[in-house]
């Protein structure tokens, strides 16, 4: 996806606090650069349902509530969406970290989530 789909995107979505937080950051940060990964909805809902998993187990002292709940509210919208290929999305701020991900076949939005950037170095 380039960064005016993921722009348009993300200003579409009214009715999330978050997406448009993260628009709002990346107009200010046009020269960002977007890390993209495309894979299988299972695969990335697996992947990172162990990672929080893990995470939770392991660290979790180093990170806010805020962030673990906004980490398990995306593994639900992607357990529950039918896409079968999905664009995960990642972009970093001076304070955050958002995962962004998309359906690959409608270019629509499923879920974004955020970790504090010292909390986001293995992701």
């Amino acid at each position: 996806m380039t960064q005016e789909q993921i722009l348009n995107g993300l200003q579409a979505e009214k009715e999330s606090f978050l997406a448009q937080e993260c628009a709002v950051a990346l107009q200010q940060n046009p020269e960002s650069v977007l890390k993209e990964i495309v894979q299988t909805r299972e695969y990335l809902t697996g992947l990172y349902t162990t990672r929080l998993r893990i995470n939770k187990s392991l660290k979790r002292k180093f990170f806010e509530n805020e962030e673990i709940s906004s980490w398990e509210e995306a593994i639900k919208q992607l357990l529950s969406s039918s896409a079968k290929e999905v664009c995960l999305n990642t972009f970093t701020t001076e304070e955050k970290a958002y995962m962004m991900f998309w359906d690959t076949a409608t270019n629509q939005l499923i879920t974004i989530f955020y970790l504090y950037r010292e909390n986001a170095q293995d992701l």
